[in-house]
């Protein structure tokens, strides 16, 4: 028996069996025009070792690729990045193919090794659902070296081989200030994370979209650094609807925003129409009014650009086209089907979950 710390190998099969190392091969892996008495010595001899052939070296050796697809989050406690990622994790088991995680927090370098690590060992390719803010010139890199395939829910990832397939969170947050608006709030408190967040950016212009042209109405960014986590955005809210200028209604920026202002209202007793871009867990047993997209069409996108193989971009016109390439998707990728990034053919459309929270009036606070 080997020790039990050994990791048996071929070599050491075709020797408990007595055969050479070409026929125990050709045995484990299935192959003909070997006799039977020699197939089972060498069956037998794998068993009671404990042989396992490795089925992604056996790809590799055979020219494919691996079946792994790297996936970057930037935060695991975040309701829309937990939703997507176990959305892409469901596409990708449908082709037989697993995602390896790496959660990047605020280290751009964890960021930066990890796709090293990916292309190192050839990895089919990346699917990125948020990044740090500062990773995008390092997905621009690794989108260059040849057949490479990235696929980004984080429209801040972006450049010639990355594909981007986002959500329009200009329209998010506009939707979500006209739902406010609508129900007659004029003054409006926005909470959000002051960080260089593309994502945040445009939730915020869509705000102003939607109030340009209005008078009478007047609006607040809360845009502290440390409004991050559920814990800070708690303080944040509390501290605000403590004040003599608290507004009579909020737009929370991300569902982590949200889950800490509900948290901070529901200690304090304050029930300002609140109105949050991006469902949770908890938001309808809570009562709470989003804006939300279907996650599920995001991934199952994200998932058939990784698959379809899209002819690479020429440089300067935006980088919204994949390679080419061989490996599990390469039937598919050789019929020479094409996606028009420009144009999206999938359910990217955006809708207020209204529950409560958001169709308060003014009065009723």
């Amino acid at each position: 028996m080997a020790k039990q710390n050994d990791r048996p190998t071929l070599a050491t099969v075709a020797a408990r069996a007595g055969v050479s190392i070409k026929t125990a091969s050709r045995v484990l892996n299935g192959e003909k025009h070997v006799a039977a008495s020699t197939a089972e010595k060498v069956e037998a001899a794998a068993e009671e070792l404990g042989f396992r052939l490795n089925p992604t070296a056996r790809r590799l050796r055979a020219g494919g690729r691996s079946p792994y697809i790297g996936v970057v989050l930037s935060a695991a406690g975040d309701a829309f990045q937990a939703r997507a990622f176990a959305a892409v994790e469901a596409e990708l088991a449908t082709l037989d193919l697993r995602p390896v995680v790496t959660v990047v927090g605020d280290d751009p370098d964890r960021e930066e090794a990890f796709l090293d690590e990916c292309l190192a060992n050839d990895l089919t390719g990346l699917i990125v659902i948020r990044a740090h803010p500062e990773a995008a010139e390092t997905y621009a890199r690794a989108a260059s070296a040849p057949g490479t395939r990235i696929v980004s829910l984080d429209p801040a990832v972006e450049g010639p081989g990355i594909s981007i397939v986002a959500g329009d969170d200009r329209e998010a947050g506009r939707l979500a200030a006209e739902q406010l608006l609508a129900h007659g709030h004029m003054a409006l408190g926005v909470i959000g994370d002051h960080s260089p967040s593309l994502i945040t950016t445009r939730r915020l212009q869509g705000i102003q979209d939607a109030i340009a042209g209005r008078r009478g109405v007047g609006w607040r960014a809360y845009m502290r650094e440390d409004a991050h986590d559920e814990a800070s955005a708690k303080n944040v809210v509390a501290a605000w609807l403590g004040s003599r200028s608290a507004p009579g209604a909020l737009i929370t920026l991300s569902a982590t925003v949200t889950q800490g202002a509900i948290d901070a209202c529901r200690r304090l007793g304050e029930w300002p129409a609140l109105v949050g871009i991006d469902d949770f867990p908890t938001a309808e047993l809570l009562d709470v009014t989003v804006v939300d997209r279907n996650v599920g069409s995001l991934a199952a996108e994200a998932v058939r650009r990784l698959r379809v193989g899209v002819e690479p971009s020429v440089a300067g016109e935006g980088g919204d086209r994949l390679g080419e390439g061989d490996g599990p998707f390469a039937g598919e990728a050789n019929r020479r089907d094409r996606v028009d990034d420009g144009v999206p053919d999938f359910d990217n459309a955006l809708c207020v979950i209204a529950r409560g929270s958001g169709e308060e009036p003014p009065d009723t606070r």
